[in-house]
């Protein structure tokens, strides 16, 4: 008989549902390979995915911010990767709409909390 020893015998059941706040530049690769070699192998887990990519934030406008807040509000818990607050430089580099709020600052507000 044979076995995985790298897999786990069983996974974890997580009750409800985690939100997950994707970033920006090496954050993102950082953060999938933490999701996909420490967490998804041992985990049986619902994660709400959210976006908060600089570009994604300009393509949404910005509303992928607030959903996100309200998913967080939602299920109690999210987990946040860095992004970026473009400044005149990011925004003529990235051709965005406009100079956006920072994402920390916006989910702030909306859960009259911290990030």
């Amino acid at each position: 008989m044979s076995s995985d020893a790298s897999a786990p015998a069983q996974k974890i059941v997580v009750k409800n549902p985690v939100v997950d706040l994707d970033g920006d530049e090496m954050t993102r690769i950082i953060w999938q390979r933490i999701k996909d070699q420490l967490i998804l192998p041992y985990l049986d887990i619902d994660i709400k995915y959210y976006d908060l990519g600089m570009e994604n934030r300009d393509k949404t406008d910005d509303k992928v911010t607030l959903e996100a807040a309200d998913a967080i509000k939602k299920y109690k818990v999210g987990i946040k990767c860095a992004t970026i607050t473009p400044d005149d430089g990011r925004v003529k580099e990235f051709g965005l709409k406009q100079k956006w709020k920072s994402p920390n600052g916006t989910i702030r507000n909306a859960l009259n909390g911290t990030v």
